[in-house]
């Protein structure tokens, strides 16, 4: 007899827990959803501030790289101002002094001074009397027109950039 007894309490117990345990299992399930949300939701974030980070990068190298080119502007401007001025002083030398040993080593610091800017991709803009004016080439400094009277100061180009266009005098093309 203790069998049988055994055997028709089992079913209420086992109920009973099954009923828990589907209630547990509800709970977990819900829990595990919430969890699984809070992770997707986590991976987006971090997903998005990755993106974020790698444009940031990105744009820190463009701001780095435009900051390099115009300080390297900015020195070459000065340097060429230097050589502008041994030009100057060249072109208005005595005809005593540019028999000298004194104006020889000028004219080779002139020439250093050219293969250097060169080396460093400076070109001169090759402008001279008669050529049409182009905006993007020159500055007119004096008259109006479309055609160069004369070169005032040498212009220069940093590849394919204007790093200082050519100041020019220019005059009306027509005949008058």
């Amino acid at each position: 007899m203790t069998k049988q007894k055994k055997h028709k309490e089992e079913p209420d117990y086992i109920e009973e827990i099954s009923g828990e345990v589907e209630e547990q299992f509800k709970k977990l399930k819900k829990k595990f959803k919430e969890a699984q949300r809070e992770a997707k939701e986590h991976l987006d974030g971090w997903q998005r501030e990755r993106a974020d980070f790698a444009n940031y990068k990105k744009d820190i190298e463009k701001y780095l790289q435009s900051a390099r080119e115009n300080v390297k502007e900015e020195v070459l401007l000065q340097y060429i101002n230097t050589v502008d001025n041994i030009e100057l002083m060249m072109e208005h030398a005595h005809d005593a002094i540019v028999k000298t040993d004194w104006y020889s080593g000028v004219e080779n610091a002139h020439k250093h001074a050219i293969g250097a800017l060169k080396g460093l991709g400076v070109k001169e803009i090759h402008t001279k009397p008669g050529d049409e004016f182009d905006p993007k080439l020159h500055e007119a400094v004096e008259g109006g027109g479309g055609v160069i009277e004369k070169v005032i100061q040498k212009g220069y180009m940093l590849g394919e950039k204007v790093i200082r266009p050519a100041k020019v005098r220019v005059k009306n093309n027509k005949k008058q």
